[in-house]
């Protein structure tokens, strides 16, 4: 098939448990592709309760010189005995139907970098980079060892030298452009005709030709099931650019099913069903309790690693997964109703309280009673206060982040002042990791993302137009300093503007506001 690769083989070392084999294997994928195909888009690394399997998957997308997007994902799973990889690439972009029919998926060089460093093999058929070459004194135990080996997986592959002139085609290339998918022979004249001696006239091929072995391969099988291709019918294919596609689509034709990801399949089968009962019994509690945000998650993050379209699988989970998402909106919706009204009340008792006080004129609260804390949840600038005083990793600008935090479009949010509250302590949570020797294991983006809190960048066009918009004076270093990275909240009617500072390891917070104009604004 036009723009599809796919190689599936096990992996392994003398003396090295299948853990470490893993291990090491993924070691390699993780630090191959960056230069090849840029930076990955997706990355998992997925263990089951019991920790004696796992599955790990790598998936990255790029655009080649003719503007065609490929799919890229590299699949490594042990069972605590063997390990499997499963490498995929796909071309993404078939609108175009002439490009369809054009497009050529070049074997990744992750499987040649595997291959190189471990031991790799489908059944007993050990994986190569380059050819194997035959010697005449051989050619016997080809024949029985590996042509007529009954228990062949891989296609083989035959070139032979012609006996004058050049061969049309490179044995090793073709090794490396069939990587994972056949194994390829080569030998000279000599060496062929030792090879046809034990072969019915059917099977024979010599002279440049080269001809493809189907596993399974007896005296008796009619030459139809073995393709055959002289040199002039190469140098057809050669010439149409089809060469390579039209052996792999041969070897795809002849590869038998049973090959098919078993050992990845029965390790994701799994792993969804330990991951499907801890959500399950989280569910369960989540629905007998009050959860906190913690609760939400965790639970969140189950749900969008198991729903990611590349665990589908063989595993059907999208019934359980509708259950656990009904279920979360239900304690979700229930209890952002409860939070609602706790502020309401929250808000009522502040004003209560504080009438009682100017009415008995007392100067103080009771020391049971943390007014200015509540007071702090009452209204935006009352959260910029008791933030910066309670939260060690921010760092509000003044004059420019208290005076847009009192403004006149702010004052229409402090019912919301809580919420607000809350997303500085997210911040201040992410600022704190990110300053431990293991940082965030991500970036800020993503982590946020993971804690409910929007993070964004602004485009190069609206900071070229609009960046002085976005420029904020700290006078405790005496700078103006840019911050086109920006926190959306309450449905992206407030914006938060930010930037980590290193020296200080914390987020200096410069604007808390309405929405700044963008290029993409009509003037």
């Amino acid at each position: 098939m036009p723009g599809y690769y796919r190689a599936i083989f096990t992996i392994s070392k003398p003396d090295t448990p299948s853990s470490q084999v893993l291990a090491d294997a993924w070691q390699c994928v993780q630090d191959w592709p960056a230069a090849e195909y840029g930076n990955p888009v997706r990355q998992f690394v997925r263990s089951s309760v019991s920790d004696d399997m796992k599955l790990c998957n790598r998936v990255h997308r790029y655009t080649d010189s003719s503007s065609c997007d490929w799919r890229l994902s590299v699949r490594l799973a042990t069972d605590g005995n063997a390990v499997e990889a499963d490498i995929e690439l796909r071309a993404t972009d078939s609108d175009d139907p002439d490009l369809s029919l054009n497009l050529m998926a070049q074997p990744p060089s992750v499987i040649q970098t595997l291959i190189e460093q471990f031991d790799c093999s489908v059944g007993a058929d050990s994986l190569n980079i380059n050819a194997t070459r035959i010697n005449p004194d051989e050619a016997d135990s080809f024949v029985k060892n590996e042509l007529l080996n009954e228990d062949r997986l891989l296609p083989l592959l035959v070139v032979t030298d012609p006996r004058n002139g050049n061969s049309v085609i490179d044995a090793d290339e073709m090794q490396q452009e069939l990587a994972g998918l056949a194994r390829v022979f080569a030998y000279d004249h000599s060496a062929a005709w030792n090879v046809m001696r034990d072969l019915p006239q059917s099977l024979w091929c010599y002279d440049g030709a080269v001809r493809l072995f189907a596993p399974g391969c007896s005296e008796d099988d009619l030459a139809q099931q073995h393709p055959f291709w002289t040199p002039w019918r190469l140098g057809g294919f050669i010439r149409d650019n089809r060469l390579w596609q039209m052996l792999r689509d041969e070897c795809l034709l002849r590869t038998p099913h049973q090959r098919q990801s078993r050992l990845l399949s029965r390790v994701e089968n799994a792993i969804n069903a330990d991951d499907m009962k801890i959500m399950e019994d989280m569910v369960s509690r989540l629905e007998k309790t009050n959860p906190d945000a913690k609760d939400f998650l965790e639970l969140l993050k189950f749900v969008d690693e198991l729903s990611a379209p590349d665990y589908a699988g063989n595993y059907d989970i999208s019934h359980k997964i509708d259950l656990v998402m009904s279920s979360i909106t239900r304690v979700e919706y229930r209890n952002n109703k409860l939070k609602l009204e706790n502020n309401d009340l929250r808000e009522e008792n502040v004003k209560l309280r504080a009438k009682l006080y100017r009415q008995a004129d007392k100067s103080a609260p009771p020391n049971d009673v943390d007014i200015a804390t509540e007071q702090a949840f009452s209204t935006i600038l009352g959260c910029v206060e008791h933030a910066a005083q309670n939260l060690t990793h921010l760092r509000f600008l003044i004059p420019s982040a208290r005076e847009t935090a009192q403004s006149n479009y702010t004052r229409q949010y402090n019912a919301r002042a809580t919420h607000v509250y809350e997303t500085f302590e997210v911040l201040n949570e992410c600022g704190r990791q990110r300053t431990q020797p293991g940082g965030l294991g991500k970036n800020v983006q993503l982590w946020l993302k993971e804690n409910r809190v929007e993070y964004s960048d602004e485009s190069e066009s609206t900071m070229r137009e609009y960046s002085k918009e976005r420029t904020f004076f700290d006078s405790i270093k005496g700078e103006h300093i840019p911050m086109p990275h920006h926190i959306k909240m309450l449905h992206n009617d407030i914006r938060i503007h930010l930037r980590w500072d290193a020296d200080e390891k914390k987020f200096l917070i410069g604007y808390i506001g309405d929405h700044l104009p963008t290029a993409q604004d009509p003037h």
